[in-house]
């Protein structure tokens, strides 16, 4: 090493450990410490007759372990540490994660490997969590923005895959899930190939005791999925719901069109359009919706990208009478970025926000590990937030319009799911096409 070398003493590291599972150390100047357990596995890796179980599962780890029985006592220890812990159940992941003291990183992965490596789902707890589950999906649909993101892979798939299914999973199958069936579904979901333990903060976890902690865990094999076919569904969904004489009555819309996937080469450009088009409040849908137009409270744009698909979004919520206004002005603005590049000072100033936004948005722990942690599900590069950063700011007009085409070839296949006091979907479908 010569004396200009400079390394990075932040630098994440990745290696795998004896058993496959792989151990991400990424430290940062913290106090704090994010550890965050994810596993290749989602609801698009299950089948119809076990959707819901990743779902289930992720309740159950949290209601005891032979070396923690009760929730009470894993609780307590959480909150003896000064600490926080949750998990979450996705298309293509389940994580879970725990943040708190940099001093406590030995405590947090011993809990959080010791559920899911030793859960007792005793008998009593899963007909308990099993009520809590489905209230959960109750709660969800009851919302009309939870109904919506829950039955938007049902028109923007459709079919029998599981890529059309929600992430919550099917009722029928919480209701008669059995005790075997989930602890046949721990064995068989959790392969060690699939799982990344991501420590971010103040504190990095040894090799030797990350795989003394996940010495145990489940010896199942990586699971092959189903290709995602994009259409196989109805053009649209829709939920609706009457208003009384003193509401005012509210549409809420998410149109979808087929995107690309998590490691496209376009992946950092799109992220640059969607912005441009709806990622704030100077974007070009905000501005022209509701600014200029007084349509809307709220509209946006995203994309979510999959291993072999994507999705990309425009959302808002309208009067009925003006749905379809909002829905051709949107989608002039959607298709005004593949015809014209993007002015320089607008480019430039969308960059700039992205960039902060970002490094903002990594600087706890736990956002870090997940930063990092999504990067590894994906199948990504390590790249740091900083490197990220430099990869948006290269970003040119030409690369958002040609992304921006790329979209647009695929707006005739455009879906529709929404909530509202009346079927205006034909109608919608046809403004967004047109």
């Amino acid at each position: 090493m010569t004396s200009s070398t400079v390394l990075n003493p932040y630098a994440p590291s990745l290696s795998v450990l004896p058993n496959g599972v792989s151990l991400l150390n990424a430290p940062s100047a913290s106090r704090n410490v994010g550890v965050f357990l994810i596993v290749r596995a989602g609801s698009r890796d299950e089948t119809a007759d076990t959707s819901g179980l990743a779902h289930y599962l992720e309740h159950m780890f949290f209601k005891g372990t032979s070396r923690r029985p009760t929730t009470l006592q894993i609780s307590r220890e959480i909150d003896r540490l000064g600490a926080n812990t949750n998990a979450y159940t996705d298309t293509e992941e389940v994580a879970y994660y725990a943040e708190g003291p940099a001093t406590a990183l030995d405590d947090l992965t011993d809990i959080i490997t010791d559920m899911l490596t030793r859960p007792l789902f005793a008998a009593e707890e899963i007909d308990r969590e099993r009520n809590v589950v489905l209230q959960e999906l109750s709660a969800r649909l009851s919302d009309p923005e939870g109904w919506i993101w829950d039955r938007l892979g049902t028109v923007a798939f459709g079919g029998d895959q599981p890529m059309a299914w929600s992430a919550a999973g099917f009722p029928a199958v919480i209701e008669k899930a059995s005790r075997d069936q989930l602890l046949d579904y721990h064995r068989s979901f959790y392969a060690p190939e699939s799982m990344c333990l991501a420590i971010a903060g103040g504190a990095s976890l040894d090799p030797e005791r990350a795989a003394e902690l996940l010495a145990d865990v489940p010896t199942a094999k990586p699971r092959s999925r189903i290709p995602a076919v994009w259409g196989q569904g109805e053009r649209y969904t829709c939920n609706v719901r009457p208003v009384t004489a003193q509401e005012e009555p509210q549409i809420r819309l998410v149109f979808a069109m087929p995107g690309i996937s998590a490691t496209d080469e376009d992946r950092a450009a799109l992220s640059v359009m969607s912005h441009i088009l709806g990622g704030g409040m100077s974007s070009r849908l905000f501005h022209t919706v509701r600014e200029r137009n007084g349509l809307c409270y709220s509209i946006f744009s995203h994309h979510e990208g999959f291993e072999d698909a994507g999705v990309f979004v425009i959302s808002t919520g309208t009067r009925p009478k003006d749905a379809r206004k909002a829905t051709e002005l949107s989608f002039k603005e959607f298709h005004a970025l593949a015809s014209t590049p993007v002015p320089e000072d607008e480019l430039s100033a969308t960059k700039s926000a992205m960039i902060g936004r970002l490094l903002r948005s990594t600087e706890t722990a736990i956002s870090l590990a997940r930063f990092y942690g999504g990067r590894w599900r994906a199948r990504l590069p390590m790249e740091t937030p900083d490197t990220r950063a430099e990869a948006i700011s290269r970003v040119t007009a030409e690369q958002v319009q040609r992304v921006a085409q790329r979209i647009a070839a695929g707006a005739g296949e455009v879906r529709l799911a929404f909530v509202g006091p009346e079927d205006q979907g034909a109608d919608l479908l046809e403004a967004a096409t047109a």
